[in-house]
């Protein structure tokens, strides 16, 4: 039997997961242009968690960015009044651990982003991304992997 790892298919050729800053342009100009992300947690003791997080509408119909990316190495998502279950943000205060999924269906390519998230309280230091915004998850990021994924299925967006 062949281990599960030899069925992984090959990053795109433009990934440089090694590169010292993980955020490759290639990574910087796919996540730009997603309209919505999955992230993943877990509280202390290793129980995960899973939501959906998409882009935010504006008035004059155009949408606000889904994060913001200040470098190379930094990811920043705003955290929006939601169910109030504060499952991502309570999972974070009491264990770091991030993974964001970023999925193309058109593309057939997903981008996976793992690194450490701290809390920033200060709802004001981003409004001008995010004027509703009551927090933000800002993520140091230790490894993003582009993945061309030919079982994902695809979707063409209306």
């Amino acid at each position: 039997m062949r281990p599960a790892h030899s069925h992984a298919t090959a990053r795109a050729p433009t990934d440089t997961m090694n590169d010292r800053a993980p955020l490759t342009d290639d990574a910087i100009a796919f996540i730009r242009e997603q309209a919505f992300l999955i992230v993943a947690t877990a509280d202390a003791a290793g129980n995960s968690d899973c939501s959906y997080r998409g882009r935010q509408p504006r008035a004059d119909g155009s949408f606000e960015p889904l994060v913001d990316m200040p470098d190379r190495r930094t990811l920043v998502l705003p955290d929006f009044a939601g169910n109030n279950l504060f499952n991502t943000i309570g999972n974070l205060l009491v264990n770091p651990a991030i993974a964001l999924l970023f999925v193309d269906f058109v593309r057939q390519t997903t981008w996976l982003v793992q690194g450490r998230a701290t809390i920033d309280e200060d709802a004001q230091s981003r409004v001008h991304l995010w004027p509703d915004a009551r927090r933000y998850v800002v993520v140091e990021v230790a490894h993003a992997q582009a993945r061309a994924d030919a079982a994902l299925p695809p979707l063409v967006l209306a």
